[in-house]
């Protein structure tokens, strides 16, 4: 097959989309299937881009024998609405233009969410190609970002809601990555037997078990302590300063160390609101290259996986869970609904209620004491994602809702 995917973030910049989308596409070019991805400059997520990208419109590049289209628009950090608004309708133009101009002959589109501008120009090309559209679904959008209260406009509103609703009537096929997001869905009317649950997994020959003492232990200096760890976006969606008011609780267990890896449109507040509260055992690393994400797993004694309190947050399984659990790390949850119907099923730690920082505190306490426990719940999560998370297998699974597409 020809497959033309859209997907605005790609490696090398960090994140679950760009992770996704590039590993699918390895294991289908290894199937002995065309890919070419249709992508942004590298930007993400503070908006600049490299000196490399800043000279021409169009990168044509090949990436694990994956074709990789960077097209050039107008970036904006991860933060503030307009600019990014302004950065989505941007890169829906750019990819719609090149991928017409470049994309080449295409058996299959897709288009990968949360942005639905990145779904428009998909369907757009798919018209164009005279191709099945495939509409695959992270996050379930207008909605995410209206329970946050980012988006209050009601007319912007109702343009998005018809756009999403306009989407999944023209796509071929939907492919959802959590069975709850499918679930609703369905139940706003769209025909069931076109969307497929294709949860995110996880490259296991890359995130495996590792030495607790090792690499970045030695180069940040945090010797033997207990190292509590958030690695991800400093967003909106996370409500960390729950994390820093459960430090906060226990800033008198010197042994204890906090360390939050990653960026975001809320890193800047909460350093400063860690500083003005004294929380000298808190530390921020900015963002990693993701090939170094095992070794920081490999250190941490316990893994946070935090959003705040929303009905639509019970839809997500944050994709970090897997690959805390691929490194053999006890999770303290504090996310309801899908994300811990499958922290129950692996056992691989222990959930709290979102937004709560006495009962996250309180945890953090009970598994910083008990190293068995901790042992025990990673030894767990490595064996669930054995089963039910290998990548390779859910490529496979995608490219067979393709190639049923195919005419």
């Amino acid at each position: 097959m020809k497959i033309l995917f859209l997907c605005q973030y790609f490696p090398p910049e960090p994140g679950a989309p760009a992770a996704r989308t590039h590993e699918h596409a390895k294991e289908w070019v290894r199937s002995g299937h065309e890919v070419t991805v249709v992508c942004g400059v590298p930007n993400h997520p503070d908006g600049e881009v490299p000196l490399h990208y800043r000279h021409h419109f169009l990168y044509e590049e090949s990436l694990d024998g994956i074709r990789v289209l960077r097209c050039w628009f107008l970036t904006a950090p991860n933060a503030g609405r307009v600019r990014r608004s302004v950065a989505f309708v941007s890169f829906m133009v750019a990819a719609l233009f090149w991928g017409a101009v470049k994309g080449g002959k295409a058996d299959v589109v897709l288009a990968t969410s949360p942005q639905l501008l990145c779904g428009l120009a998909g369907y757009v090309l798919s018209v164009l190609k005279r191709s099945p559209f495939v509409f695959e679904v992270r996050d379930l959008w207008p909605q995410q970002i209206i329970d946050l209260g980012v988006l209050r406009d009601a007319r912007l509103i109702w343009l998005l809601r018809r756009l999403e609703e306009f989407l999944y009537r023209k796509a071929a096929a939907i492919v959802t990555v959590a069975e709850a997001a499918r679930r609703e869905l369905v139940g706003r009317g769209v025909r069931h037997e076109k969307i497929h649950t294709i949860t995110n997994a996880i490259a296991l020959d890359v995130f495996t078990p590792r030495e607790r003492m090792g690499a970045m232990r030695f180069r940040y200096g945090w010797g033997d302590r207990t190292l509590v760890m958030y690695i991800g976006t400093h967003g909106l969606s996370q409500g960390l300063e729950t994390v820093l008011e459960a430090a906060r609780h226990i800033q008198d267990h010197s042994d204890i160390h906090f360390v939050f890896v990653g960026a975001g449109a809320e890193r800047e507040s909460l350093m400063e609101k860690a500083e003005q509260a004294n929380l000298t055992h808190i530390e921020f690393i900015p963002s990693q290259p993701r090939q170094d994400m095992p070794e920081f797993y490999a250190a941490a004694d316990i893994c946070l996986v935090p959003l705040k309190r929303r009905d639509i947050f019970l839809t997500n399984i944050p994709s970090k869970m897997f690959e805390i659990m691929a490194c053999a790390r006890p999770i303290i949850l504090g996310v309801e609904g899908q994300a811990l119907e499958v922290l129950e099923q692996a056992g691989a730690g222990v959930a709290v209620p979102p937004e709560d920082a006495g009962a996250l505190a309180e945890a953090i306490l009970q598994l910083a004491g008990d190293a068995q426990a901790r042992q025990q719940y990673g030894e767990n999560g490595r064996a669930y994602v054995e089963v039910h998370c290998n990548r390779a297998r859910k490529a496979q699974e995608l490219l067979e809702v393709l190639m049923g597409l195919r005419k």
